[in-house]
C-alpha cells in the first residue's frame, strides 16, 4: 500500500509531505497506482521548482524506491508561501482523487507537528 503523509501544523500550514511503500495493484512497469502516485509525487515537486523557484529538501529511497519525503522551506516570503500551500493543497486534492477510486491500494494520513496523528 502506498502511503501519503502529510505533515502540518495546528492551522493545517504544510511543512513537508511524504509518498511511502507500493501499490502492488499490479506489475511493475503495468501499476496504474503507483504510476499515478509518481505522477502526482513528482509532479508537485517540479511545480514547486518551475512556478515557485523554490529548491525543497528532498530525501528519496535509492533502490526499490518507495519512498520520498519532500520538506517545505519555512523561512519564505508569505505572497510565495501562499502559493506553495495551494501547490501541496492540489496535491492533495489529486491523492483523494485516487483514494477514491483505489483505496485498498493507497490512502492518506494527516500528521500535526508536535500534536501527533489527527
Amino acid at each position: 500500500m502506498i502511503t501519503v503523509t502529510i505533515h502540518h501544523d495546528e492551522n493545517r500550514h504544510v511543512s513537508a509531505f511524504e509518498f511511502s511503500g507500493h501499490a502492488e495493484y499490479d506489475q511493475t512497469g503495468k501499476d496504474l497506482v503507483c504510476a499515478g502516485a509518481s505522477t502526482i509525487a513528482f509532479g508537485t515537486v517540479n511545480a514547486i521548482y518551475a512556478l515557485l523557484n523554490i529548491e525543497p529538501k528532498i530525501e528519496q529511497a535509492n533502490e526499490g524506491g518507495g519512498y520520498l519525503r519532500v520538506e517545505l522551506p519555512s523561512d519564505i516570503d508569505s505572497e510565495i508561501d501562499a502559493k506553495l500551500q495551494l501547490i501541496v493543497q492540489v496535491m492533495t486534492a489529486q491523492v483523494y482523487s485516487m483514494v477514491q477510486s483505489y483505496g485498498q491500494y493507497i490512502r492518506i494520513n494527516y500528521n500535526q507537528v508536535g500534536g501527533g496523528t489527527e
